[in-house]
């Protein structure tokens, strides 16, 4: 059965190509956060996760092509997906705090600014509330 972007819950094979090649210079250890955490030596493959809800695979999508880059590997301090330490005191701040911090932007303690919409300020809100939404659901 396909979902309603006619893909049957999957995404194109060229995100598979693309969000690698995103990546390349995502390893350079001068960039990659101060967390107390160290980096998973095993990156996050939203693939890998079953997602049944369309607004989910929507919100996967978004975040595969924007949110990535910094949120996979935790560029400028961004927290990592699917690190439930590094998400469950944001995530207990509630989804509304959430959406406004990643639609209007953000500068945390340590000074780590989450920029306005990440930078893709061609995202509408919308879509933005579907990518945080697929971050809790990964991050949980």
């Amino acid at each position: 059965m396909k979902n309603e972007l006619g893909m049957g819950g999957r995404l194109p094979a060229a995100v598979a190509i693309i969000v690698p090649l995103l990546l390349v210079g995502c390893d350079k250890p001068e960039e990659v956060s101060s967390h107390s955490q160290p980096v998973p030596s095993s990156v996050f493959d939203p693939m890998a996760l079953e997602i049944i809800d369309a607004n989910l695979i929507k919100g996967r999508e978004i975040w595969v092509r924007t949110c990535a880059q910094c949120h996979i590997r935790g560029l400028g301090g961004a927290p990592i997906i699917a690190d439930k330490a590094d998400w469950a005191p944001r995530i207990l701040q509630g989804k509304e705090v959430l959406y406004d911090h990643a639609i209007n932007g953000f500068v945390g303690p340590q000074l780590n600014e989450m920029p306005a919409k990440g930078g893709f300020l061609d995202l509408t809100d919308e879509e933005v509330k579907l990518a945080v939404d697929f971050v809790v659901f990964a991050s949980e």
